[in-house]
């Protein structure tokens, strides 16, 4: 278990929440306000169903983790499976890109907010969600999964310490140079198209393949 006693996974259904049956319900608490304030841009003006597993709540535990959810997002339904390993969880995952995308909390999420500019080199040991652009010269490294809202024109580097399951995402994929653990794509010489969805860069037969992100439309 990471050093952190809640972890958040999205799911196609909604925001499913890892929660440590062994710490304090104080640190519990704690932990998933902390990580909904650092996570509430990327939920703004969206319904997010919960789920919450690892532990079973009392009543007014769980009344008190619904009124924290309240206050940083809008939430649909609210459900409390109670105790489920975290690797209980990983074997019903589905393995196709999509559903690695969306279960991409893996580990601990660093969101940044604005342009990623000439120069810039972003490094994390988890995921990364680039909340903008990135421009040409700007490198993005994660150990984790790597999600852009906007465009990327810089170099990306996802599941940088070996993950082979790690997908690169964003609205507008132009990368210069595009890494999944040790596979890796380059640009191709000339005026790149613009891609008409967003799209999805993942390992698939021992090749690293660029296909449109359509949920509901993929496999």
């Amino acid at each position: 278990m990471n050093e952190t006693p809640v972890l958040f996974k999205g799911t196609r259904n909604g925001l499913s929440i890892y929660t440590d049956s062994r710490a304090d319900i104080s640190a519990v608490k704690c932990a998933y306000e902390k990580k909904l304030k650092e996570s509430r841009p990327f939920f703004n003006g969206t319904t997010v169903n919960l789920t919450f597993t690892g532990r079973v709540f009392s009543e007014q535990e769980q009344q008190e983790m619904i009124e924290i959810s309240t206050r940083y997002i809008t939430a649909g339904s609210i459900e409390f499976k109670g105790q489920e390993s975290l690797q209980a969880q990983e074997d019903r995952r589905v393995a196709d890109p999509f559903e690695s995308l969306s279960g991409s909390e893996e580990g601990l999420t660093k969101f940044i907010r604005g342009t990623v500019r000439n120069g810039q080199r972003i490094y994390y040991n988890g995921n990364i969600v680039i909340l903008g652009d990135v421009n040409p010269g700007a490198e993005i490294i994660a150990e984790g999964n790597i999600l852009i809202l906007g465009t990327i024109r810089g170099m990306a580097h996802a599941g940088a310490a070996g993950d082979t399951k790690a997908v690169v995402a964003a609205f507008c994929l132009q990368p210069t140079q595009l890494r999944i653990a040790g596979y890796i794509a380059r640009a191709p010489e000339g005026e790149a198209e613009k891609p008409q969805y967003p799209e999805i860069a993942y390992i698939k037969d021992d090749q690293l393949v660029i296909e449109p992100y359509l949920p509901g439309k993929g496999k």
